[in-house]
């Protein structure tokens, strides 16, 4: 196995415990980290850093926090230019940007260049911002898990041809589901719901349901969306 393809949960943002998820704040005010820590530090592992080059020389030395909550007003380097920088070098990290400003132009900056998650104006209500943290670190684990199983699947085929990726899972998932099971995402990638999967495969809504979390557990994901997504770059749909 390849070094980047590590399925760890160190290396994936969890920490050494999957159930304390990785955190970095960035923030040039040391009462908001501190805050920061409080609300979170019982429930995540918390890194906190000051600027943004404080931030990159904490990531260059790992490990790497599944969700980034990164202020925009910061001296010698913008949060708009660390969320871009945090895009190009660690893509899968969720981005969260925090900000006084609350004007179009920079939201719209941040989206465009940092590809954040959210954007959200100072003041942030303290169960808001645990919602949001909660909401990011579930899409992590979701992005996770489906990097898991592409670096399965990698590992597991010859690496040939301009659709070696494609192929590859779509290899690895025919030998882990049923035909049914094969059926059943086909359909869920088209969008469709239990109650529209049903009928056109002669079963019932909640035996739908009962494929839906075998294929779950044997692809090792979390919801209908990775399997969506998965199903797409499996080429089934």
């Amino acid at each position: 196995m390849r070094a980047h393809d590590d399925p760890s949960p160190a290396a994936h943002g969890l920490g050494n415990r999957p159930d304390r998820p990785i955190i970095l704040f960035v923030d040039d005010d040391p009462l908001i980290l501190r805050s920061m820590r409080r609300l979170f530090g019982d429930t995540h592992d918390i890194q906190t850093a000051q600027s943004g080059p404080e931030a990159l020389a904490l990531l260059a030395k790992g490990p790497l926090p599944a969700v980034a909550l990164i202020d925009h007003q910061m001296p010698g380097m913008t949060g708009i230019d660390l969320l871009h920088a945090l895009h190009h070098d660690h893509p899968d990290m969720v981005r969260i940007m925090l900000t006084g400003q609350a004007d179009l132009p920079l939201a719209i900056e941040a989206v465009n260049r940092g590809q954040v998650f959210r954007f959200l104006t100072k003041p942030v209500g303290m169960e808001s911002l645990r919602q949001v943290v909660a909401e990011s670190v579930e899409l992590y684990q979701q992005r996770a898990a489906e990097n898991r199983l592409l670096a399965q699947a990698k590992a597991m085929a010859p690496a040939e041809g301009p659709d070696f990726e494609t192929s590859a899972l779509q290899q690895l998932i025919e030998a882990r589901l049923t035909a049914r099971e094969l059926d059943v995402l086909r359909l869920i990638g088209q969008g469709r719901s239990s109650k529209e999967i049903g009928p056109r495969l002669g079963i019932s809504p909640r035996t739908v349901d009962v494929h839906r979390s075998h294929i779950l557990d044997k692809l090792g994901l979390h919801n209908s969306t990775s399997l969506v997504r998965v199903a797409v770059k499996a080429g089934f749909i």
